[in-house]
């Protein structure tokens, strides 16, 4: 399997800069991913931007360069005409696809044009007077005479690299120092590779232990509620209380793992989810694939077998996941979903201290909170 690069950026201001980067990248092994080179596949019935992010998701590097211009806007955008364009504050197609690598968790290389990122700066050193400036509305700005940046189209850029900064940026003259500085952190990232090998058997007995320890607690679990009961005798609501304590955790626990466990396509308006019953929603994700029985990988299965046997498995439960969300909105597309990590947790830390309906409803309501933090619309 060959590693696919993403390279993102502006077109025509970078052109060439691309087309180095795009030989330096073959060069090395990799697979450049450049839509001049017909490498991004157009998905029908979608805007040509949507499959450039899904591309990226598809993607194991991004190559983000950002020069003198901000770039198009996304289909999304409500723009009427160019000068609009230039003169409001919108989320352009180079912006999108770095918030999806950033979001799909794919390492990204910064580089920044030299001139550019100096006269950032003095941006940044002004910034009160640009901020007063473009909070004025269209008609009045037309009055003044605009300020003209030197290296950049628009102060847009300014704040887009007030986006990227929370991560490393490499200021560029050359191409050359662009390609130094990719080869410099690939031979990093296989470094830190074939560290994590040699580490692997430790972590393997590591995991061991942390599942002789899982059943350990499991059976001082059943230990403790027996002595509980000894010890509370006919005092039940107390006893009943530590158990509703040990619950809150365990699905507490599970619900901050379900967070970070499932994304969805796009974001909803918040008034239009207002409208749509997430509460079924989430009873849907959790009957259908949360607490139903795993199958066991039957017997006789290599390991490939086992995996494709899992692949299929899991493929099935996600596509009848997703059309039963359809029938309550088609708005809701899931995009990830790790539902076998947390079927598992589920069933092992969650399940066994369950012991009414109300404490599923409950598992259910935080789950439609999750959902609605994840899906509801945040304004640009």
């Amino acid at each position: 399997m060959i590693p696919r690069v993403f390279v993102s950026s502006t077109y025509y201001d970078l052109k060439h800069v691309r087309e180095r980067i795009e030989k330096f990248i073959e060069n090395y092994g990799f697979e450049p991913v450049l839509f001049e080179s017909d490498k991004v596949t157009y998905q029908h019935g979608k805007e040509i931007d949507h499959s450039a992010y899904f591309e990226v998701g598809l993607c194991h590097i991004m190559i983000l360069i950002v020069g003198g211009r901000y770039g198009s806007p996304i289909s999304q955008s409500k723009v009427d005409d160019e000068r609009k364009k230039y003169d409001e504050d919108y989320i352009s197609i180079t912006r999108k696809e770095f918030e999806t690598a950033i979001k799909k968790n794919i390492p990204i290389l910064i580089f920044v044009d030299k001139n550019v990122y100096a006269e950032y700066q003095t941006y940044k050193e002004n910034q009160d007077y640009f901020d007063e400036l473009y909070s004025s509305n269209i008609g009045e700005r037309e009055q003044k005479k605009q300020f003209k940046f030197a290296h950049v189209d628009h102060v847009n850029v300014f704040k887009f690299i007030d986006v990227i900064r929370t991560k490393p940026i490499k200021s560029f003259e050359k191409v050359e120092e662009i390609e130094s500085y990719i080869k410099s952190q690939l031979s990093g990232m296989f470094y830190l590779y074939l560290e994590l090998l040699k580490k692997q058997s430790e972590d393997n007995k590591i995991l061991d232990t942390i599942s002789e320890l899982n059943n350990v607690t499991l059976r001082m679990n059943e230990m403790l509620t027996s002595v509980g009961k000894e010890i509370l005798g006919s005092d039940k609501e107390e006893y009943e209380k530590v158990i509703e304590s040990q619950l809150g955790i365990m699905i507490d626990f599970f619900i901050r793992q379900f967070s970070s466990s499932i994304e969805f396509q796009d974001s909803i308006d918040h008034e239009i989810l207002d409208k749509i019953d997430l509460y079924s929603v989430a009873k849907i994700i959790y009957e259908t694939a949360l607490k139903i029985e795993i199958p066991s990988i039957p017997k006789g299965y290599n390991i490939r077998e086992g995996l494709d046997f899992k692949r299929e498995w899991t493929k099935n439960v996600f596509n009848r996941l997703q059309q039963s969300v359809f029938e309550i909105s088609h708005l809701i597309i899931i995009e990830r979903f790790d539902f076998f990590t947390l079927n598992n947790i589920l069933r092992s830390k969650v399940l066994p201290f369950i012991k009414t309906q109300d404490h599923e409803e409950i598992i259910i309501t935080h789950i439609a909170s999750v959902l609605r933090g994840h899906l509801e619309e945040i304004p640009f």
